[in-house]
């Protein structure tokens, strides 16, 4: 398989500490049955990524992380998942959405400015000062790179922008509260190669100090940003492993089939 490793990346998984741990884990909607026997940990300050083809549970399990699963009324599950050694199906919703941030597929922006989309959540949970929310803004733009090309124009609309810029807004909005978990569901695939490259190295950057969990169709974006790689296959946990090992060695058939591209 011809997948380009980004060997300056890699970082030891030994040491990393466990931010979510992932047990015994079956979720249902209605009859269905789309997550069987889970069991995983996410390292804390690395960047993992979940692969496999469509259908094969890998959203669903992100977006449990921070119970958007609450929002279907047909889903069950079994199981536990803990952040920080706390049952999250035992915590108030809203707070665990504050350290576990969320950036989807799409960029999403508010249809408000770009200083209110990046203020929104944190306006929600404190009263800001005009120097804390400045503050707050040019962090936050300045991580997700795009302070620079913004920062005469935090007045304007965030729907003005083109679709890489808003992404990149939409990472700086989920940075504002100050995540320790940040996900990301396909956050390039609606983007273009320089606008994705972008978006790459700031995932990795981001992950020296947040835990990163990104789904991906894409396996060499998965090589290159991931320091663990996840595999699903009709909703099982197939193979886990550090990314280097993952995409040289892989130990079961199906994710070696998978990664020849015998099934997508």
């Amino acid at each position: 398989m011809d997948t380009e490793l980004n060997e300056s990346v890699y970082r030891s998984l030994d040491a990393a500490e466990t931010a979510i741990k992932v047990s015994d884990f079956d979720l249902w909607y209605g009859d269905f049955r789309a997550l069987k026997g889970i069991n995983l940990e996410i390292p804390r300050n690395r960047a993992t990524a979940f692969i496999g083809p469509s259908g094969c549970g890998k959203s669903t399990l992100l977006r449990t992380f921070n119970r958007m699963c609450d929002f279907v009324e047909s889903v069950r599950t079994e199981g536990t998942i803990e952040f920080d050694g706390q049952d999250i199906f035992a915590m108030d919703a809203n707070a665990l959405r504050v350290y576990v941030g969320m950036v989807f597929q799409h960029p999403n922006p508010f249809p408000m400015s770009i200083r209110e989309n990046i203020l929104y959540g944190p306006k929600r949970m404190k009263h800001l000062s005009k120097a804390e929310g400045d503050e707050i803004c040019e962090r936050c733009l300045t991580r997700a790179a795009l302070w620079d090309e913004v920062k005469d124009d935090l007045d304007k609309s965030g729907l003005g922008l083109s679709g890489g810029q808003q992404q990149r807004l939409c990472i700086a909005r989920a940075l504002a509260t100050d995540p320790e978990i940040l996900l990301m569901d396909e956050p390039t695939s609606a983007l273009d190669p320089i606008s994705t490259s972008m978006v790459e190295e700031l995932m990795t950057e981001l992950s020296e100090d947040h835990t990163v969990v990104v789904v991906t169709h894409n396996m060499q974006q998965a090589a290159r940003v991931a320091d663990k790689t996840v595999f699903f296959y009709l909703g099982e946990l197939i193979e886990e492993a550090p990314t280097r090992e993952f995409f040289a060695n892989p130990r079961e058939q199906r994710t070696q089939e998978y990664l020849s591209g015998r099934f997508s």
